[in-house]
């Protein structure tokens, strides 16, 4: 098995770059469901906009 040491920076960068910041998750989420065909005021209605 392959054994990988991680610095505490190595893992605090990991850390922050797991997850997209909200902001972009959200847009990313509107695109979907536009790319679905779901209607903008639905969208915005599931969106909280």
């Amino acid at each position: 098995m392959l054994k990988i040491d991680f610095t505490q920076e190595d893992i605090d960068k990991l850390h922050y770059e797991r997850y997209p910041h909200p902001l972009v998750q959200k847009k990313m989420e509107v695109l979907y469901l536009k790319s679905q065909g779901i209607k903008h005021k639905d969208i915005c209605s599931l969106c909280k906009r």
